[in-house]
């Protein structure tokens, strides 16, 4: 095989396949990078958009650790061709290192590759590209298409709360439901819940989808998004789901478990609401988290104990290594209440708020039950009621926000967090 390809293109294709492919792996054909040069139709026929404004030659490129993997086609100049597996950190690292302008690759017979640019050549081995593992084919019974910007919001308000080695399966993924046009994304790892949805571009077929996407690939899935308003399409299989983010097809796995009723956590009434700055609130907890993750003495992590009276929230903690005292401004309403969380579990949540959100609406009940944290104006993850024991006949909305709930005017991205508290000592 004889190949050549312009740098940037090259790098730009094989970054991405680093979080992919296993490089600790003993099969040498899962630990690299398959070169089909040009596609070879045993690993999939090209779709009906692959290739769309690329010149000449297209090699395609893909990475794949038998859970999840990419594939993309890069520009070329083909003079052989070929097909091999070349180990992904090996190449990453030689084509980093060369200059800009051309880049060819050479493979004998006996797969030893040549690699030259500039001044440079490298001289390192490859795999038969016939023993690189069968992928699913990029087809489904259902597909989306959302901006790229929806979607990297949806996934940075929700895959924090992702669990990583959870007992339960389905906590170690994220959920994504669609239903009547919208896309909803939750995580939860039990001590804390996120929510966030937004309205598909177009649906086929994915009225009624669900699936669990494992965690980690989220996490990738999201670097790899970009503040556009490009679409990302979402094809939808019976296993697996894909995602094709600019020409670049990305897919693992779902996770084969039943994810529990979310909706079923969230308190159906709350007998103190609070509205606050996002920004003060943020800036507090992030002061208060230098004593609380103090582990001078042993102690470990501490929690930040919020009181919710007259018109501030005071938030206090107290560790081993010293203490801290902070008031916000909050318009509140209902019962006093104290109620102490784990601050990172807080901060985590404050810090996945969209930066376009100014205020936040706290509901609570007792100490022993946790905070739902959501946009000042509201959202439809919940429909709570105020408490009549606490309100009375009144709406129980706060003074700043006198509409009810079921008149205001949403967000068009929504999110919602709940976070469970932590037992104070006495």
């Amino acid at each position: 095989m004889k190949v050549t390809f312009n740098r940037e293109d090259l790098l730009a294709a094989i970054t991405p396949a680093v979080s992919v492919a296993q490089t600790k792996n003993t099969m040498a054909s899962v630990d690299g990078i398959l070169f089909e040069c040009p596609p070879n139709p045993r690993f999939g026929e090209l779709g009906e958009h692959d290739g769309e404004g690329i010149d000449g030659d297209l090699c395609r490129i893909s990475a794949f650790d038998l859970e999840k993997g990419l594939r993309t086609l890069v520009p070329c100049k083909i003079e052989e061709e070929g097909l091999y597996v070349i180990n992904t950190v090996k190449i990453l690292q030689i084509v980093r290192s060369l200059p800009s302008g051309e880049i060819t690759l050479e493979i004998g017979d006996r797969g030893k590759v040549s690699v030259r640019g500039g001044f440079s050549e490298f001289s390192i081995t490859a795999a038969p590209g016939e023993d690189f593992p069968s992928m699913p084919r990029f087809v489904g019974e259902s597909r989306c298409l959302v901006p790229q910007r929806k979607l990297k919001a949806l996934i940075s308000e929700t895959v924090f709360s992702v669990a990583q080695n959870d007992q339960r399966v389905s906590f170690n993924g994220g959920l994504f439901r669609i239903r009547e046009g919208w896309l909803t994304a939750v995580g939860c790892d039990g001590n804390r819940l996120s929510a966030a949805k937004c309205e598909v571009t177009s649906s086929e077929n994915g009225d009624r989808s669900e699936m669990i996407i494992p965690g980690r690939f989220l996490g990738e899935l999201q670097k790899m998004l970009r503040d556009t308003e490009d679409d990302a399409e979402l094809i939808i299989g019976r296993k697996n789901i894909v995602f094709r983010v600019d020409g670049t097809y990305y897919f693992t796995r779902m996770l084969d478990a039943e994810y529990m009723a979310y909706e079923r956590l969230l308190p159906s009434t709350y007998m103190t609401q609070a509205f606050v700055s996002r920004a003060e609130l943020l800036g507090a907890v992030e002061r208060a988290s230098i004593v609380t993750e103090d582990k001078l003495g042993g102690n470990g992590r501490s929690y930040v104990k919020l009181d919710f009276k007259g018109k501030e929230v005071s938030m206090s903690s107290v560790s081993a290594g010293g203490s801290v005292f902070e008031r916000i401004p909050a318009a509140i309403d209902g019962a006093d209440l104290s109620i102490g969380f784990n601050c990172r579990y807080l901060l985590e949540a404050l810090k996945a708020c969209p930066s376009d959100c100014d205020r936040l609406r706290i509901r609570l009940n007792t100490p022993g039950m946790g905070a739902v944290i959501e946009p000042a104006e509201g959202t439809t993850f919940l429909d709570a009621k105020p408490d009549p024991e606490v309100y009375g006949e009144r709406l129980g909305n706060s003074p700043e926000s006198p509409v009810p709930q079921s008149e205001r005017e949403y967000r068009e991205d929504m999110f919602m967090f709940f976070v469970m508290p932590i037992r104070m000592n006495n």
